[in-house]
C-alpha cells in the first residue's frame, strides 16, 4: 500500500491553510506539513508530494523531485516564478474539455503528460491565490467556495468583495483546523450566516485596528534592511500585514518581526503605488513572497545590516 500524499503548505497563513484545506477535501488521508521559508523540507523519498501556496529554491525542488514519486507545485508568489521555470506546466481542467463524472487525478504524477523522471509539474499564476489554485486543481468543475474567494480577496489585497475584512477577522479568530474550516465554509455559503459573520467580524476588526495603532506608537523604530533604513516593529504575525502596511505609507517598505526559537521572522510590506519590490528584498535573505508582501527568516536577535 502506497504512502498517503505529503502536502506542504504556507505556514501561518490563511491562504496557505485554506489551500491545504482544499487538498484535504480531496485527500483526507494526506500528511500535512507547514512550509517555512529558509527551512529544509521533510523527506520526500517515494512520496506523492504536493506544495500549495509555497515553494522552495530551484536546487531544493530538484532534489525533492528526484526522490519523490511525484511532485506538484501550486504557487502564486512572485519569487517562485524563477524557481519553477524548469518544471513542466501542470495540466488542469482549464486545458481541455472536462467531464466532471469521469475526471479524476491519477495516483502517479497527477496526469503529468511527460511520464519521464522526475515526474513533476507546476501551476503558477500570480492573479490567483494559493487557495484558489488548490481548489481549482483538485476540485475541477466545482464552484470555488465563498470562503476561498474571501481568503483570496484579502491575500491579494484587493478587498473587492463586500465584507472581506470582517470575514477575515472571524477566520483569524479560529485555530488552523480543517474541521473549523468546514464550519467557516458552510457559514460563508449562506447569505444569512455570511451576514452574521460580517457583523461579528466588525467588532473584531475594530479592536484589531485599535491594538495595531496603539502598539505601533510604542514599538516602532528603524532598522537597515537591504541597505535602506526603514520603519520596523516587533509585533506578532497576526498584526504584520496591517502594521507594516501603515508604516509603509511613509517609506519604501516597512517590516514587522517576531522571535521564535532559532530565528527572527520578518514580514515586509510596501505600497502598491510606488513602493519597493519587497519580494526582491526578501530573496536577498533567503525568503520570498509578492511584490508588496514578502517575508524571510534571520538569525536570532538580528538587528539589520549594520548590526
Amino acid at each position: 500500500m502506497s504512502a498517503p500524499p505529503l502536502c506542504i503548505y504556507h505556514s501561518n497563513c490563511a491562504d496557505g491553510f485554506t489551500a491545504a484545506w482544499a487538498v484535504w477535501k480531496r485527500f483526507p488521508d494526506a500528511e500535512f506539513v507547514p512550509g517555512i521559508y529558509g527551512q529544509e523540507p521533510p523527506d520526500t523519498a517515494g512520496r506523492r508530494v504536493i506544495l500549495v501556496d509555497f515553494s522552495y529554491p530551484e536546487p531544493v525542488l530538484r532534489r525533492m523531485a528526484e526522490r519523490a514519486k511525484s511532485l506538484l507545485v501550486l504557487d502564486h508568489h512572485k519569487t517562485a516564478a524563477e524557481a519553477l521555470a524548469w518544471m513542466p506546466r501542470a495540466v488542469t481542467h482549464f486545458d481541455r474539455p472536462l467531464d466532471p463524472w469521469t475526471y479524476h487525478i491519477t495516483e502517479d504524477a497527477y496526469l503529468l503528460e511527460n511520464q519521464g523522471h522526475p515526474a513533476c509539474a507546476a501551476w503558477f499564476d500570480m492573479e490567483k491565490s494559493g487557495a484558489r489554485l488548490a481548489w481549482e486543481f483538485f476540485h475541477p468543475g466545482t464552484p470555488v467556495p465563498h470562503l476561498v474567494r474571501h481568503v483570496e480577496d484579502r491575500d491579494l489585497w484587493r478587498f473587492a468583495l463586500t465584507g472581506t475584512r470582517e470575514i477575515q477577522a472571524v477566520i483569524f479568530s479560529y485555530a488552523y483546523d480543517f474541521a473549523a474550516w468546514d464550519i467557516l465554509a458552510t457559514a460563508c455559503a449562506w447569505p444569512e450566516s455570511l451576514q452574521e459573520m460580517i457583523s461579528q467580524g466588525a467588532a473584531i476588526e475594530r479592536k484589531h485596528r485599535k491594538d495595531v495603532a496603539e502598539l505601533l506608537q510604542v514599538t516602532r523604530r528603524t532598522m537597515v534592511i537591504a541597505g535602506q533604513e526603514v520603519p520596523v516593529a516587533n509585533l506578532p504575525y497576526t498584526m504584520a500585514s496591517d502594521a507594516a502596511g501603515l508604516m509603509a505609507e511613509e517609506a519604501p517598505f516597512a517590516a514587522c518581526y517576531y522571535d521564535k526559537p532559532g530565528a527572527r521572522v520578518f514580514s515586509l510590506r510596501s505600497r502598491s503605488d510606488g513602493g519597493a519590490d519587497v519580494s526582491a528584498v526578501a530573496k536577498l535573505y533567503g525568503g520570498g513572497g509578492h511584490r508588496n508582501a514578502a517575508g524571510f527568516q534571520a538569525a536570532p536577535g538580528w538587528e539589520g545590516d549594520d548590526a
